[in-house]
């Protein structure tokens, strides 16, 4: 084992120690102290209960002080616990100096174990996003900031002495600045805890403690946008500072199950003005993870109109959510106008020009309008790869997992770079930083059980008996009910067969299927349709047959005249949803064409042929 693996260890194994330590004495303050001293609040015996507290004298006091200054050293127990029961079991300035010590020992723990012991700070897993408070932040003084920090609610004590120690503050004022930061917090806390104890021995009304609660809640939110706005939040933020931290919240808790890091973050921490962004999309959560990467600059991102259907979501969307509006495969001339008007504005747009969500995990085409578009609007152009999203939430699974998502910032072509990059040569470079397999890293580890569920709507056929949607999902297995042939799918996502590895490869196969007979495609399915028309949450209704051949795509209503068409040449895609519908725009509206789900992976089908279909006048055209 190398020493830096033992470190860590030793390191980890410390925390879990003071953890264990600080829970221990926490309980032995709640059994020892503080309820039987509420007990007898409760009971109104006033005198007894003075007297229990002082019978405890020094033992209360240290305990208070110990786990209040033990839990700063493992951060993410909340110091809040032992400052409110402080509050309800000592006099208000008793608490205060109780707790104030306990910080006191804390911080001095943790300098000790930083600049001493050589403690790695990383072992929290606050660090990094402290260091990135401190790039953002306005004051450029780790004392300064370490204050900041303090009175933001957010921050656990720790984590801030964790960082102020690790930057070589001496420690006398660095002490100093600890027992001093933390004290509107610890008073806020106090205060609830006092509020509390009045409230038990009944000389304070529940209303009244409701409202104090509140108003403490209020004003620590007041104090965080105001320390927000003042040192970290750029001036110029359209939504404002209250719907911008909803926005935050939004994405915190939309990246609950995602672990994620971010590479070559510098590379556009320092870019200023407006840029155009392009990254790979193969999961929903791409766009939560491309909003933390770039919502801090404002960024706007094209999305699918679809999503401003949504009941009250789409709503707010539309109003706060920095989107643009785009028809999906459709010539979106209002698109590209609100997207040179935002960069026109200063604002970087994120635009995902694969368009869909990849059904295998592996890249998906684009055309090169997107680099076109980039050097008509002359500003930087930031190619940015993510991976392993696919895992986590897969277009063809309802369900999402656990996961850990990697987004780096594969490369940035400045203002002169682009002068002299030709618009191919620019679409390549975008089709190099983009293409990426999720089936490339083998070492990814998935131990959930039904990682299979769904998968028979995507690989919909069975590539050794060529039986069309016989396969059925259980657990973690793909079984073919007509030849029986079975697939498990393994930790790392990959099948138990040397013959076809995984997911991409079989999907693969499926294709190289659907190629032999394209020549002599005719494919008609009866369709239930719904027809959105722009800017109209309602739709109407048709029944009719969506058709497919190598030349055209079509549909004929069974209920009146409607026919349209449009050749392969002509349309640039199909969108669908896995085992749901399809979709398309025809006169500037919008057509959900329907199949009957009993054949689950028509869809997919559809969406796919179509797509070989593309990939033919593609090489047709080379």
């Amino acid at each position: 084992m190398d020493q830096s693996r033992k470190k860590k260890i030793i390191e980890k194994s410390i925390i879990a120690a003071i953890t264990v330590i600080v829970i221990g004495l926490f309980i032995f303050f709640l059994s020892d102290v503080f309820i039987p001293f509420i007990k007898m609040e409760m009971a109104n015996d006033m005198d007894g209960a003075k007297a229990y507290l002082t019978s405890k004298g020094f033992l209360g006091y240290l305990t208070v002080v110990i786990v209040e200054g033990l839990q700063m050293v493992v951060v993410f127990i909340s110091a809040e616990f032992i400052q409110v029961t402080s509050g309800i079991s000592y006099p208000f300035w008793l608490a205060l100096i109780l707790c104030d010590c306990g910080v006191m020992l804390g911080s001095t723990i943790i300098y000790l174990l930083v600049n001493v012991f050589k403690f790695d700070t990383n072992v929290i897993g606050k660090n990094g996003e402290l260091e990135k408070y401190e790039k953002r932040a306005k004051a450029k003084s780790s004392v300064i900031l370490m204050y900041i920090l303090f009175i933001m609610p957010i921050i656990p004590f720790g984590a801030i002495c964790y960082y102020g120690s690790s930057r070589k503050i001496p420690y006398p004022r660095y002490l100093f600045t600890c027992a001093t930061g933390v004290i509107p917090s610890i008073i806020s806390s106090i205060a609830v805890g006092t509020a509390i104890k009045e409230f038990i021995t009944k000389s304070l009304p529940i209303w009244a403690l409701i409202l104090i609660i509140l108003f403490a809640a209020a004003v620590l939110f007041a104090i965080l946008l105001l320390v927000l706005k003042k040192f970290f939040i750029n001036p110029n933020v359209e939504k404002g500072i209250v719907l911008y931290l909803l926005n935050k919240l939004v994405n915190k808790l939309a990246l609950l199950k995602v672990k994620y890091r971010f590479i070559n973050e510098e590379a556009v921490s320092n870019l200023n003005g407006p840029f155009i962004a392009v990254a790979n999309h193969h999961s929903a959560y791409d766009v939560f993870l491309m909003k933390t990467l770039l919502d801090d600059k404002n960024m706007y991102i094209v999305g699918n109109e679809y999503y401003l259907r949504l009941p009250v979501v789409g709503k707010l969307i539309e109003k706060h959510g920095n989107f643009i509006r785009k028809k999906m495969f459709y010539s979106d001339v209002n698109c590209v106008k609100n997207i040179c008007m935002k960069v026109k504005k200063g604002y970087p747009v994120v635009i995902f020009p694969e368009a869909r969500l990849s059904t295998d995990g592996g890249p998906s085409h684009f055309d090169s309008s997107v680099s076109q578009l980039c050097r008509y609007l002359n500003v930087p152009v930031v190619m940015i790869q993510i991976r392993n999203s696919y895992f986590t939430k897969p277009k063809w699974r309802k369900t999402s997992f656990r996961g850990e998502c990697e987004v780096e910032i594969m490369k940035v072509v400045t203002r002169d770079e682009l002068a002299v990059t030709g618009q191919d040569e620019l679409y390549r470079m975008m089709q190099s930083a983009l293409s990426y397999n999720e089936f490339s890293n083998d070492r990814l580890v998935y131990r959930q059980p039904n990682k299979a569920k769904g998968l028979e709507n995507i690989l919909y056929m069975c590539p050794h008996c060529k039986a069309m949607y016989s396969n059925v999902s259980k657990g973690n297995k793909l079984i073919c009910s007509s030849c029986g042939k079975e697939y498990v799918i393994q930790n790392n996502y990959m099948f138990n067969s040397d013959e076809i590895r995984n997911i991409y490869d079989y999907y693969g196969r499926i294709k190289a299927i659907e190629s032999e007979s394209l020549d002599s495609l005719n494919l008609s399915v009866p369709v239930d349709v719904r027809i959105f028309k722009h800017g109209v949450r309602k739709y109407r209704t048709d029944k009719g047959v969506f058709t497919i051949t190598p030349e055209k795509v079509s549909y004929r209503s069974g209920q009146n005249e409607l026919y349209f068409e449009y050749t392969v040449r002509e349309l640039e895609g199909l969108a669908y949803s896995v085992n749901e519908e399809f979709e398309l725009y025809y006169k500037g509206e919008l057509y959900y064409f329907y199949p009957d789900k009993k054949y689950g992976g028509l869809c997919t089908r559809v969406a796919l042929l179509f797509e070989l279909l593309k990939e033919k006048t593609y090489g047709q055209q080379e």
